[in-house]
């Protein structure tokens, strides 16, 4: 409907009624003057991908430091590895948590784990701030760099 300009897309497909399509990774919207991301989020289960999931933030108080990983029912409880027994959480809120459950704790999540879809859309305006903590957090998709200006020296 040209409302958006495909920049580059992943190499994967999807199917649907009337075909096969490649999957874009990078959409330049000019009316709202930012980029729309596609990103592709790795199925498998690993420490890097909780964290990627939840967005590099502990799950019980928004913290971006020192972060764990915490079974919301413990191992010792009968929790197992799965996307929706593990979240993000700090060191202090791991260790506050414990063995106990999130209600015998008295803490609440951010959100309900659950295992990502193979692709997340992600829009936000490419500030440098963001383009700086992207790079930072190592969130940033490979397709996405030639489009984003090279980071200058930074401490």
């Amino acid at each position: 409907m040209d409302k958006a300009d495909v920049l580059e897309y992943y190499d994967q497909t999807v199917n649907s009624p009337n075909g096969s399509f490649y999957i874009p990774a990078v959409l330049r919207v000019p009316h709202l003057l930012q980029v729309v991301k596609r990103r592709r989020l790795k199925s498998n289960l690993s420490r890097t991908n909780i964290l990627q999931r939840d967005d590099f933030t502990c799950q019980y108080c928004s913290s971006g430091e020192n972060l764990t990983i915490d079974h919301v029912l413990p191992i010792a409880r009968g929790g197992e590895w799965t996307w929706e027994n593990l979240v993000t959480a700090c060191e202090k809120c791991n260790s506050r948590k414990g063995q106990k459950t999130v209600e015998e704790a008295n803490m609440k999540l951010m959100k309900v784990p659950k295992a990502p879809k193979d692709y997340d859309i992600v829009a936000i305006p490419l500030t440098s701030s963001t383009i700086k903590m992207l790079r930072k957090k190592k969130g940033m998709p490979e397709e996405w760099q030639q489009y984003l200006a090279k980071p200058s020296s930074e401490p």
